[in-house]
């Protein structure tokens, strides 16, 4: 499964978007059709969440999980017109937040790919380790499924 998730920069200041049921902020962005080039379904996420233009400029980093088959892509994102409305039916809140102060309830993911966007120093490809008791959980979940 590929993802893409963008790094949408506003006088200084990050957005971050909540879902609805989740207590997280998160970057802005979700899957990807399949065989969808990850430029291009950037744009159409952000056209489709956010309801604006963007145009996508560098590649931050290209992100794995340990044991998972997800692939995700985070871009650094430009509106392409300033200032831009943004309205979703898909996000229950939308803020810009000071990049060096960020909220304590980040998706912990993003936090280090926005710690990748700051060093300046990308694209990143990184894969995250999993905690091994959260498998030997996840796999006596799916094991006691198999077995109803």
């Amino acid at each position: 499964m590929k993802k893409a998730y963008a790094v949408i920069i506003r006088n200084g200041l990050i957005l971050l978007v909540r879902r609805q049921g989740m207590p997280v902020w998160d970057l802005p962005g979700g899957e990807l059709l399949p065989n969808e080039n990850e430029r291009e379904g950037m744009q159409r996420l952000i056209k489709e969440l956010l309801s604006f233009d963007s145009k996508v400029e560098d590649l931050i980093g290209i992100y794995t999980k340990e044991y998972h088959d997800e692939i995700t892509y985070v871009y650094k994102v430009q509106e392409t017109i300033s200032q831009s409305k943004m309205e979703s039916q898909d996000y229950v809140a939308f803020n810009f937040f000071d990049i060096h102060n960020l909220p304590l309830n980040v998706f912990p993911d993003r936090h280090r790919q926005i710690k990748d966007y700051k060093t300046g120093r990308y694209p990143v490809r990184l894969r995250f380790k999993q905690n091994r008791i959260l498998i030997r959980i996840e796999n006596f979940i799916k094991q006691r499924k198999k077995e109803k």
